[in-house]
């Protein structure tokens, strides 16, 4: 059944190595998301992710590296995953690994990847395949990678865009709020335009949730947008 779920970013500024003397300005960030992911573990016996790529899949027991982003720091997503790192291993896939590490070093992670641009129908297929998943007696705790708009200010990768903030307070106030509806009501062309590349991962989410049939309790561990980019980092239990 499922037991919890942990919403987390995916930045590579997550990681101390690559960000040399400014990792500090980022141990609120880290911190929750070690934290909510750590607490995750605790509540469940299976663990499994969900992000987002150019293409939908799965992987289980893989090796990446965070070189192309300018440190070695390799990652795996499963305690016996062996092989040479990834350097092209998908961010969201990564980032599990590196949280994983730290956080439930015991545990394997299967990673389910949903396309950035899934529309409604291949949204709802990934939350069926999530759901037959946790649809056991164990505990399984559901680890969400999305990052949110790249548009919040006039330095932030995406530009600025002034439709950016609003659609931002919705997405953090339906993840606080447990607001399935919201989530699945958010309009893929806008989440585009104003670069929320979590949209999909967020709404597969939605639909798994509302599918248990199970009520959920929110809780906000980091809500902030460093560099113009919406980074959330919550809980559902």
């Amino acid at each position: 059944m499922l037991s919890a779920v942990a919403f987390v970013p995916s930045p590579p500024l997550l990681v101390p190595e690559l960000m040399g003397a400014a990792s500090d300005e980022m141990t609120g960030l880290r911190d929750a998301a070690l934290g909510a992911v750590r607490d995750l573990a605790e509540r469940s016996d299976v663990l499994l992710a969900v992000g987002v790529d150019t293409h939908a899949g799965l992987l289980s027991s893989v090796v990446g590296t965070y070189v192309g982003w300018g440190a070695d720091v390799v990652v795996r997503t499963a305690p016996d995953a062996s092989g040479s790192p990834d350097p092209k291993l998908p961010l969201a896939a990564t980032t599990v690994g590196w949280l994983r590490e730290r956080t439930a070093p015991a545990s394997a992670i299967d990673v389910v990847l949903v396309a950035v641009d899934a529309d409604a129908a291949a949204c709802a297929s990934a939350a069926r395949d999530i759901g037959a998943r946790a649809g056991g007696p164990e505990r399984v705790g559901l680890l969400v990678v999305a990052d949110g708009a790249t548009t919040l200010t006039a330095a932030a990768p995406g530009a600025f865009d002034d439709r950016a903030e609003g659609v931002q307070q919705r997405i953090d106030d339906a993840l606080a709020a447990v607001d399935t509806a919201t989530l699945r009501s958010l309009d893929p062309a806008l989440c585009a335009e104003l670069g929320v590349a979590g949209r999909a991962a967020w709404q597969v989410t939605a639909a798994v949730v509302d599918a248990a049939g199970r009520s959920f309790t929110g809780r906000t561990w980091y809500r902030a947008a460093p560099y113009g980019v919406g980074y959330t980092v919550g809980s559902w239990t």
